[in-house]
């Protein structure tokens, strides 16, 4: 059995820490990409009521709006493509965010949820591709911290 000090352990798990750290960076990098896809991938092929339809600002091309309870169906595209993935590494946590940048904030969430009148139906987009993807983080994240330890690379 070998004698470890406690100053080259303490190195040690700093070391590790930090590795990990790095790891999980990059591991949460790739989940944040796959939600950010995959939500995008679902506004795009959501399906839509073919028996109402409206005009938008343009004028130009009639919207036929998702079936509530399905993702937003695109119309100027503009939710769709503002939807973004962030990830932080603050004072040794490691965090991602998914979500709109939208500069009408509400809309999202209109969106997502509804409104209080009912005048938009609750058409989810966040939480489904976060359910879709649990086992994905979840799997994405362990072999992260696991690789780190174990030395290998990912």
């Amino acid at each position: 059995m070998a004698n470890i000090n406690l100053q080259d352990f303490s190195g040690f798990l700093k070391e590790r820490a930090s590795q990990i750290n790095a790891h999980l960076f990059n591991a949460i990098s790739i989940c944040g990409e796959k939600v950010r896809s995959d939500i995008q991938y679902d506004m795009a092929h959501t399906p839509v009521n073919t028996e109402k339809s409206y005009y938008t600002n343009n004028k130009t091309k009639a919207h036929h709006p998702s079936l509530p309870g399905n993702p937003p169906a695109p119309d100027s595209g503009n939710l769709r493509e503002s939807i973004r993935y962030e990830v932080h590494n603050e004072g040794g946590e490691v965090y991602g965010i998914v979500g709109s940048t939208q500069k009408d904030e509400n809309y999202a969430v209109w969106m997502e949820y509804g409104t209080s009148d009912g005048r938009i139906a609750p058409r989810p987009w966040l939480r489904p591709a976060m359910r879709k993807n649990n086992e994905f983080i979840r799997r994405t994240i362990a072999k992260a911290v696991k690789d780190t330890l174990t030395g290998e690379s990912t």
